[in-house]
């Protein structure tokens, strides 16, 4: 029998995955590469589109999830959103990365820390991952700091309509990006 709360956190993490897409060339079949974010996109909401409405239950998934959107189209759609925001040149590659990144490891790491230590605990093993993943990816602490500040006030909040799998990506991304064209921040290299 497999440990669906086990499972889950493992496909939060390997969620980090979607940064291989720095590898692929900037065309692929005769398409820039960046069509295929779209079709990546479309394939995931066409899957819960029939998820929603055929009642297919897929492994893992949590009771709340049974009728609205599941985590892993939130967390797709914030994926998505920051590789489309580096193809427009809004966001530079090294934030991209480090944030897609921090969110696939720290939700899950808040999430056990929560359950197993209970308290702050969550939130205090949460800013430190976080902050360990933008400082060894983009390498300039004000960003570490802040991103890692971000994504954990991001995290907490629960709401029915907008999951904690796209507010950590897309808040952070914005805040510091934000901050970045109004030279604010240290310029990243």
């Amino acid at each position: 029998m497999i440990d669906e709360q086990i499972y889950r956190r493992f496909n939060h993490t390997i969620a980090a995955c979607f940064v291989i897409y720095f590898l692929f060339p900037s065309e692929i079949l005769g398409l820039e590469r960046s069509y295929y974010i779209i079709l990546f996109w479309l394939l995931v909401i066409s899957v819960e589109f029939a998820r929603l409405t055929k009642g297919i239950k897929i492994l893992g998934m949590r009771d709340y999830e049974k009728d609205r959107i599941a985590s892993f189209v939130w967390f797709a759609t914030g994926s998505c959103l920051l590789l489309g925001l580096y193809e427009m040149e809004v966001a530079p590659q090294s934030l991209v990365i480090a944030t897609i990144i921090m969110a696939a490891y720290t939700d899950p790491v808040i999430g056990e820390a929560n359950q197993k230590l209970g308290g702050n605990w969550g939130i205090g093993l949460g800013f430190i991952c976080s902050f360990a993943i933008y400082q060894l990816i983009v390498g300039v602490i004000f960003y570490s700091i802040l991103g890692a500040l971000i994504a954990v006030i991001a995290e907490k909040p629960r709401l029915k309509w907008f999951d904690d799998d796209l507010a950590m990506q897309i808040i952070p991304i914005t805040v510091l990006v934000t901050l970045n064209w109004f030279d604010l921040l240290p310029d990243l290299v």
